[in-house]
């Protein structure tokens, strides 16, 4: 992982701009927007799944891999943090 000091606001630039790069979109995208309606799919998320775990190093769980989970940007970031132990709330 790089040297980036790692906080929500950092890791949801991150997740925004890997959500737009895989969706293939410009559209502004607020934190509660349904990713479904952008085009996100299984095989999307699963492609955002492996870059998330491989920028920040952590690994989901099986359990964790339901597509609900990656629905919003928002449950995305919020799956990410508390994988590294960096609080959401802030």
């Amino acid at each position: 992982m790089s040297q980036t000091i790692l906080n929500k606001d950092s890791i949801t630039d991150f997740v925004r701009n890997m959500v737009k790069e895989v969706l293939q979109t410009d559209e502004a995208l607020t934190e509660d927007k349904e990713l479904a309606s952008l085009g996100m799919d299984s095989f999307n998320s699963m492609n955002l799944v492996i870059e998330f775990e491989t920028r920040f190093e952590i690994v989901f769980d099986d359990e964790e891999l339901l597509f609900e989970n990656f629905a919003t940007l928002r449950s995305m970031v919020d799956r990410i943090c508390a994988k590294l132990g960096v609080d959401s709330l802030t």
